[in-house]
């Protein structure tokens, strides 16, 4: 640790002794003339570098942070989605299979006292009494085996129906929960594009930097350095305001889970 802080001061005194360098070197003859505000950029020049350095390796430690804790939070939002859809599906598939079964067990039964019906009426409209009379006492004869038949398939389907109910009742509490993330999802979307237009701004003035260091010109190089601290200031604001938004999202979907079935 400490011979990492050694070579980033290292670095840091280096970048700035080059930059200093080049001022003076290619130092403009009107500097002369106001070498008060040349020497006093110069200055600020040195102490900017320092706090430029510092926002430089923070912002990218946040940024690296932000982007595990978002795939850690995506990657869990996955796995909940996937639960919910399980929710119950063990209960539900089973009760599918017995109301499946049901009817495929009574299917000829309920089958045969429907078509019995059928034939019974067809044969009063063609005042076929005896034909209607032997349809009707068939009929007759399976009737209660028929309704028992119904009544046992609606028990089942009732029950299917009840445990989708539930189980739809239970994915929406969780879902509930999760709605959340969606709002700070916005928020942040909106933040990184703010990010994006201080990037564009930051690197305009870089460009102008260095263009000024080419030319010795330290006061517009200072005031050019000045600028990219600000901006990377507000993108370091800006960053860990995604990251504690990132934890709010990981403190939802730590709640949405507890919400899961057990």
């Amino acid at each position: 640790m400490k011979r990492r802080i050694k070579h980033r001061r290292y670095m840091i005194y280096s970048r700035v002794i080059l930059v200093s360098i080049l001022l003076i070197m290619f130092k403009p003859s009107y500097a002369e003339a106001s070498g008060t505000a040349w020497d006093a950029a110069l200055t600020s020049i040195d102490q900017l570098y320092d706090s430029l350095t510092i926002l430089e390796s923070s912002n990218k430690l946040v940024k690296q942070q932000t982007q595990e804790l978002r795939k850690q939070n995506n990657d869990k939002l996955k796995v909940i989605n996937s639960q919910i859809q399980l929710i119950d599906k063990n209960k539900i598939d089973k009760l599918k299979t017995e109301v499946e079964q049901a009817k495929k067990k009574h299917d000829p039964l309920l089958t045969e006292y429907t078509n019995l019906g059928k034939k019974a009426t067809e044969a009063r409209k063609n005042n076929n009494k005896k034909a209607a009379l032997m349809f009707d006492l068939r009929r007759n004869k399976i009737k209660d085996s028929a309704t028992k038949a119904r009544q046992e398939i609606k028990v089942k389907t009732d029950a299917l129906t009840a445990a989708k109910k539930q189980a739809s009742v239970k994915a929406k509490n969780v879902k509930d929960r999760l709605i959340p993330v969606q709002t700070i999802k916005k928020q942040i979307t909106a933040e990184n594009k703010q990010i994006t237009e201080w990037n564009k701004s930051r690197i305009a003035a870089n460009k102008r930097y260095q263009v000024a260091v080419k030319q010795g010109d330290a006061v517009i190089a200072a005031a050019e350095l000045n600028l990219i601290t600000s901006e990377l200031g507000r993108i370091q604001v800006s960053q860990k305001k995604i990251y504690s938004w990132e934890v709010e999202i990981r403190n939802v979907i730590r709640d949405a889970e507890a919400k899961l079935p057990k």
